[in-house]
C-alpha cells in the first residue's frame, strides 16, 4: 500500500467499532423505552380498576342503603343489625379509598411507587366493601324468598312433622324391646333419645303455629325466624330418631361379635386345661389353674341365660381375663417346650459324657504313674456329675449337668495328656 494511505486501515477499524457501539447503545435504548412502556401501560391498567371498582362500590353503598331501608321495615331493626353493621364498615372502607384516591388527583407529585400502592389499597377496599355488601343483599334476598314461599313452607312442614310424630312411638317400643336383652348402660347414648325428640317436636309445632298465626294476621312481622327454628328442632329430633335406629343395629352387631369372642374362648380353654394336664411342672400347672378359673368365671358370667348385656363392655372384660390366661399359656408352652428339648438332647448329652469319661479313664490307667492329680480330680468330678445327671428326674437339669461332666471329663483328658509329655 502506499506509504501516503497507510492511515485508511485504522480509520476502517475505528469506524467500524463506532457503528458497533452505536447499534448496541441503541438497542439498549430501545429496550429501555420498551420496558417504560410496559411498567407506563400496567400503572395505567391499575388506575382504571381502581377506579372501577371505586365507581361501583359507590354505587353499591347508595343502592344497599335504600335496600336496608326496605329490609328494616320488612324485617325490623334487629334482624337486620348485621346488615346495618356491614354497610357502616362498607362506607368507612369506601370513605377510605376516595381519600387515596383524592391524594391520587391532587397538584401534590407523587412517585410511581406510591401511585401503585395507593391504587391497589383502592382496588382492596373497594373490592372488600363490594363483595361485602354483596353478600348481605344476597341473605336478604333469601330472606324475602321464604316470606314469599312461606305458606307453601308451612304446610311441608306440617307433613314432615306429622311423619316424625309416627317415628316417636316406634323408637319408645324399639327402646322397650332393647330393654329386654340389653342392660341400661348399653342403652346409655339413646335412652332419652326419645323423650328429647318429643320435645324438639314440639317446640317446632310451636314456631310453625307462632309463624301461621302471623301469616293469618297479615302481620307485617317476618316468619323467617320461626320456620327457621321450626326446620331446626324437626332436624334435631329427626337424628335423635335415627340414632336409636342406629345404635339398635350397633348394639346387635356388638352381641354377634361377644358371642363369636365367647365360642373362641371356649376353645382357647379347653387347650389351656389340655395343657394344664399334661404339663410336667406342678407350679405351672396351678398357675395355669388359676388363671383358667377366672376366665371360665367370667364366659360363664357372660353366657348367663337372661342376662342384659352390654356387648362393648362385655368384650372388654372378657379380653382382659383371656389376655390374662394367654400370658400364663404361653409361658406353660414355653416351658413345655423347654423341658421336651431338654428331654431330647439329654440322650445324647449323656451318651457323649459317658463316651469322653471313658476314653479319658483308659489314658489315665494306662499313663498311671505320670497323671497329676488335677487331671484325676476332675476326671473323678465328672463322674460324679454323671451320676447325678443320670439320676436327676428334671431333664432341663440334667442335661445342664450331663453337659457339666463332659466339660470336666474334657479338661481332665487335656490335663492328662499334658502331664504325659
Amino acid at each position: 500500500m502506499n506509504g501516503d494511505l497507510w492511515w485508511v486501515p485504522s480509520v476502517i477499524v475505528i469506524g467500524l467499532v463506532v457503528a458497533g457501539v452505536w447499534v448496541l447503545v441503541s438497542a439498549s435504548r430501545r429496550r429501555t423505552r420498551a420496558r417504560l412502556g410496559q411498567v407506563s401501560a400496567a400503572a395505567a391498567e391499575l388506575a382504571r380498576g381502581a377506579a372501577i371498582s371505586l365507581v361501583r362500590a359507590d354505587d353499591l353503598v347508595q343502592d344497599t342503603t335504600d335496600e336496608l331501608g326496605f329490609a328494616i321495615a320488612q324485617f325490623g331493626e334487629t334482624a337486620t343489625r348485621a346488615f346495618a353493621s356491614a354497610l357502616a364498615t362498607s362506607r368507612r372502607q369506601l370513605s377510605d379509598a376516595f381519600a387515596l384516591q383524592q391524594k391520587l388527583d391532587d397538584a401534590v407529585p407523587d412517585s410511581a411507587a406510591e401511585r401503585t400502592r395507593w391504587n391497589q389499597q383502592i382496588v382492596q377496599l373497594a373490592d372488600e366493601a363490594t363483595a361485602r355488601l354483596t353478600n348481605q343483599a344476597r341473605d336478604f334476598t333469601a330472606k324475602r324468598g321464604v316470606e314469599r314461599n312461606a305458606p307453601q313452607q308451612l304446610d311441608e312442614l306440617r307433613r314432615r312433622l306429622d311423619r316424625v310424630f309416627d317415628r316417636v312411638a316406634g323408637g319408645a317400643s324399639t327402646l322397650t324391646r332393647l330393654g329386654l336383652s340389653y342392660s341400661r348402660s348399653a342403652l346409655a347414648p339413646i335412652i332419652g333419645n326419645v323423650d328429647r325428640a318429643r320435645a324438639a317436636l314440639e317446640a317446632a309445632v310451636a314456631s310453625v303455629d307462632a309463624a301461621a298465626k302471623r301469616l293469618t294476621e297479615a302481620s307485617a312481622e317476618p316468619v323467617g325466624e320461626q320456620l327457621q327454628a321450626a326446620e331446626h328442632n324437626l332436624f334435631q329430633a329427626t337424628q335423635l330418631l335415627d340414632a336409636i335406629e342406629t345404635g339398635e343395629d350397633q348394639l346387635h352387631r356388638g352381641f354377634a361379635n361377644l358371642q363369636k369372642a365367647l365360642d373362641a374362648a371356649a376353645s382357647e380353654l379347653a387347650e389351656a386345661r389340655a395343657l394344664r394336664d399334661g404339663h410336667e411342672e406342678s407350679d405351672t400347672s396351678a398357675n395355669l389353674n388359676g388363671v383358667i378359673t377366672v376366665a371360665a368365671s367370667v364366659q360363664a358370667s357372660l353366657r348367663e341365660p337372661g342376662r342384659p348385656s352390654d356387648p362393648a363392655a362385655d368384650l372388654v372384660t372378657l379380653e382382659e381375663a383371656m389376655n390374662g390366661l394367654d400370658s400364663i399359656r404361653s409361658e406353660a408352652r414355653n416351658r413345655q417346650l423347654r423341658l421336651d428339648n431338654a428331654r431330647t438332647a439329654l440322650a445324647g448329652a449323656l451318651l457323649t459324657a459317658r463316651s469322653q469319661i471313658t476314653v479319658t479313664r483308659d489314658f489315665v490307667a494306662a499313663h498311671r504313674g505320670r497323671v497329676q492329680a488335677a487331671a484325676r480330680t476332675r476326671l473323678a468330678e465328672a463322674e460324679r456329675q454323671l451320676a447325678l445327671a443320670a439320676a436327676e428326674s428334671d431333664p432341663v437339669t440334667a442335661l445342664d449337668t450331663s453337659r457339666r461332666a463332659m466339660t470336666l471329663a474334657t479338661d481332665a483328658d487335656a490335663l492328662a495328656r499334658y502331664d504325659t509329655h
